[in-house]
């Protein structure tokens, strides 16, 4: 999904560390790496902290021998940071609603994109982790969303040249009760634009962790670390530089519509506000051991969608 124009976020900048190429197949990373320790006060007002009732997972620190963490952010604190942008102004290719950084927000131990329903229209939250950018690699996000027909949520890369496509949709749901979820690519072929897509069922209410693992020629999209759909293509398969985009967006009834999917309904929930939360983002880079580690990775994986043109 096309994103709009990106605001950054003022903020303290998190813990960093420049990256170096590991493996000749990767690209240089541009990435910084994060912690999330600032104190729990902003402006002399205290911040709501995360607790026993709203904890999920904590943030992970390592995701295997293949894998080396290049940024992590568990969003324990009350300002976005300068890892992070927000989106502003309307979004490519839908006219339903406006990204606005209001509906941008932490508490409790959690990014809240935010979709409202004004007198003038729905307004949306999205961010953008650009500082964080780079060509292959493995993202996860802890996240849930309230059921609206309205909103539909996008978890995706996005090149960071901004010229579309390419485009790797890793978690995207116009689902109004959060009971699927799909994994989109977009190519360009010949000259035309392309895309190829794959659905799960899933109860997306609840927590869950979703990802992507992102290599030459190669796309495998993650639900609670496992492999559930993947792409083998050459073509198919990006291997510009990328950074992570989370957006909620209106118009979810307008595209089920123009995607020939089933009509929203007078008994799927329509309420005036809903929200996407994240718990924690964690990015990792291939590690030296790559090579070795990852054996196997290049084989169709059992069981998962193989998405094709």
């Amino acid at each position: 999904m096309r994103v709009g124009a990106v605001r950054v976020g003022a903020s303290r900048r998190l813990l960093s560390t420049a990256l170096v190429p590991l493996v000749a197949m990767v690209s240089a990373c541009t990435a910084a790496s994060g912690s999330a320790d600032e104190a729990a006060t902003t402006g002399g007002a205290a911040c709501p902290q995360p607790d026993a009732v709203n904890a999920t997972a904590p943030a992970p620190s390592a995701a295997g021998p293949a894998w080396e963490q290049v940024f992590v952010d568990d969003f324990d604190r009350c300002s976005l940071g300068e890892q992070w942008g927000t989106y502003a102004g309307s979004p490519g290719g839908n006219p339903v609603g406006t990204w606005d950084e209001s509906m941008v927000t932490l508490a409790d131990g959690t990014l809240r994109l935010a979709g409202q329903r004004t007198p003038t229209g729905w307004v949306t939250g999205g961010v953008s982790n650009y500082p964080v950018t780079q060509t292959y690699g493995r993202w996860e996000v802890r996240m849930r969303a309230d059921p609206s027909a309205d909103l539909s949520y996008h978890l995706l890369l996005w090149p960071q040249n901004e010229q579309w496509p390419p485009e790797i949709d890793f978690a995207e749901s116009v689902s109004a009760m959060r009971d699927e979820m799909s994994a989109f690519v977009h190519w360009q072929s010949a000259g035309q634009n392309r895309k190829a897509n794959a659905d799960i069922a899933g109860r997306f209410i609840d927590w869950h962790t979703v990802g992507v693992e992102w290599l030459p020629g190669l796309i495998r999209y993650l639900l609670d670390g496992q492999v559930w759909a993947e792409v083998r293509s050459a073509d198919m398969v990006p291997n510009t530089p990328m950074w992570l985009g989370m957006q909620v967006e209106a118009g979810a009834c307008e595209r089920r519509l123009d995607w020939g999917m089933t009509p929203c309904g007078d008994d799927e929930p329509r309420p005036q506000s809903a929200d996407l939360e994240v718990d924690w983002v964690s990015v990792y880079r291939p590690s030296a051991e790559f090579a070795s580690a990852a054996e196997g990775y290049f084989s169709p994986t059992p069981g998962a969608i193989q998405i094709g043109e």
